[in-house]
């Protein structure tokens, strides 16, 4: 069995602690594999819209946390000499991941996790264990200790 080389490398981004702690794993992966990074951040908008009367207000800040936590990778790559493209895209999380993930032909995802417990899984679900099923790729789940 011969394995394919990484050379695009997608990270999902919300701007926690957990996903920065994963994407410092991938632009590592990318630096010592020569890949590419893409940074991702997906705009929940339907999260906004619980905001009622202030849905476009929700939507504009969610858009420049995104992009504040893309320009934070970006910086990181920047420092280590990793290619990296920017991507804030709309849509619901655990979809657009994997969609992303095709069009960009990612040869891994590198994503945080939180470490629910199985009852947290299904009651609120998980974007990471969601994608770790769909992924058209093998997926690197980075725990912060």
């Amino acid at each position: 069995m011969t394995l394919t080389p990484y050379k695009n490398i997608l990270v999902p981004t919300d701007g926690s602690d957990y996903s920065l702690y994963a994407a410092e794993h991938a632009v590592y992966l990318a630096k010592a594999l020569g890949a590419k990074l893409y940074a991702l951040n997906v705009v929940n908008a339907p999260l906004a819209f619980h905001a009622g009367i202030h849905y476009a207000e929700s939507k504009v800040e969610m858009e420049h946390s995104g992009k504040k936590a893309v320009t934070i990778i970006k910086a990181l790559c920047d420092e280590k000499g990793v290619e990296c493209q920017e991507m804030i895209v709309e849509g619901d999380p655990r979809a657009t991941i994997v969609d992303v993930a095709r069009k960009v032909n990612a040869d891994c995802i590198v994503i945080g996790s939180i470490g629910m417990s199985a009852l947290e899984r299904v009651l609120i679900g998980s974007v990471s264990d969601s994608v770790l099923r769909h992924a058209p790729c093998p997926v690197l789940m980075i725990r912060k200790s």
